[in-house]
Parts: structure tokens; C-alpha cells; sequence
């Protein structure tokens, strides 16, 4: 009797395990220009959706975190923007040319588990050139918790971290010469499917004209050295 009863149990539990559904995640782009004698600014930022109720309420928190990010470099740079121009008129000088501000986002990840965005912010407020930033925005999209480093690395392993990092790193033209990429001065980590991607900017590994770099670890060589799976 206990075998013709546990079939029918298991049955149903695979049957449950097949119909269920895997969760799609949709990404829509907005764009915002904003032109003036003054400035130009162009702005790209993500808005994930989905089907799934449960699931579109966790995406509106991850809109939100990213909507903030942006809203906050973009009121920074008007405000800055707006005083180097005063302290120009105070002196008798003119602006020589707009100001600019560029912001992209770069989606790593998107699925039922996690989401993973890097923006890149770039200003030109004067001066010899301009400065680019990095922010990386890491979600379980399930616990609705937005993620450090230190959930997503097992940092007790950071010499090994950075040993891969150091083997791993792409520099044909031998310009990164300043320090090695470690854990410590990484700049933002974000996830794909198979790899954990390191970026460090501008003047960390190397002087402004190495530009910035990306290390990608595939995962399956990190094993213990990660706390997400």
C-alpha cells in the first residue's frame, strides 16, 4: 500500500515542477535630452517589468533605487554647473562651451533571481577633460535586497579574489601600471549568468588615458569565493 501511495505523491510533485513557469523579466529604455546654451545632457536609464504580480513589486523597488541614483548625479552636476557659471559671470569670464553630462546603464543580469546594472556617469563641469563614474546596483530580486560586495563575495578569500583578478586581467599594451586590482579598490562588481564582472575606472590601475577596465571571473572558478549561488 505504501508504494501505491507514494507514486501518485511523486508524480504530482514532478508534474508541479514541470508546469512551473520560469518568470521573464522585461527592460524598457528611457531616454531624457536636455540641451541648452549652458549644458547637454543625455540620460539613458532602465525600467524592468514583468507579468507576474508578486514579481512587478520588486521590480518597481529596483526602478526606484535606480531612478534615485540618477536623479541624484543629475541635480549634483545642474547644481555644479549652475555655480561654475556664477563664479565665470562674478569674474568677468564667459563659458566656453556647454557643460556635459552623459549617463548609461549597462544590464548585466536580468532574471527571476537577481538583477545586476552598472551606470556609468560621465561629466565634463571644464578643465583638461572629463570624469566618468561608476555605480553598480546589485538585486535579489526575490528578498527584494539590494546587494554589497560583501554579499556577494566571500571576502575571508580575498587573496584568492585577487590572485584571479591579477591573471585575469587584459593589458596587451602594458598601461595599467599603477596598482593591481584587488578586492580593496575595485570600483563596482556586477553578476552575469556565468561570470562576476570587476570594473575599476580611470586612474586606479593605471594613468587617465588606460581608460577603464572590466575583469570577468566565470563563476565556476570562484566556487567558495562567492556567497551567491
Amino acid at each position: 500500500m505504501m508504494k501505491t501511495k507514494l507514486f501518485p505523491l511523486v508524480f504530482a510533485v514532478l508534474v508541479l515542477g514541470a508546469c512551473k513557469k520560469e518568470i521573464k523579466l522585461d527592460v524598457k529604455q528611457i531616454h531624457l535630452t536636455d540641451t541648452t546654451g549652458q549644458w547637454d545632457i543625455k540620460i539613458d536609464r532602465p525600467a524592468f517589468s514583468t507579468t507576474d504580480a508578486e514579481t512587478e513589486k520588486s521590480c518597481v523597488k529596483f526602478n526606484d533605487e535606480v531612478n534615485g541614483l540618477i536623479n541624484g548625479i543629475h541635480a549634483a552636476f545642474i547644481e555644479q554647473a549652475k555655480e561654475n557659471i556664477a563664479c565665470l559671470n562674478s569674474a568677468g569670464f564667459k563659458q566656453a562651451a556647454p557643460y556635459e553630462l552623459i549617463i548609461e546603464d549597462s544590464v548585466f543580469l536580468a532574471d527571476q533571481n537577481y538583477i545586476s546594472v552598472r551606470v556609468l556617469s560621465y561629466e565634463m563641469l571644464g578643465g583638461a577633460h572629463g570624469m566618468t563614474d561608476f555605480y553598480a546596483i546589485n538585486y535579489d530580486v526575490k528578498t527584494q535586497k539590494f546587494l554589497t560586495n560583501k554579499d556577494i563575495l566571500n571576502l575571508d578569500k580575498a587573496a584568492d579574489i585577487n590572485a584571479l583578478l591579477k591573471a585575469n586581467l587584459k593589458d596587451p599594451d602594458k598601461c595599467f601600471t599603477f596598482e593591481a586590482p584587488t578586492v580593496d579598490n575595485v570600483t563596482c562588481i556586477n553578476l552575469t549568468l556565468h561570470t562576476v564582472d570587476f570594473t575599476y575606472a580611470q586612474y586606479i590601475l593605471g594613468p587617465y588615458s588606460c581608460g577603464h577596465t572590466i575583469i570577468s571571473i566565470p563563476k565556476e572558478k570562484m566556487k567558495d569565493m562567492l556567497v551567491i549561488k
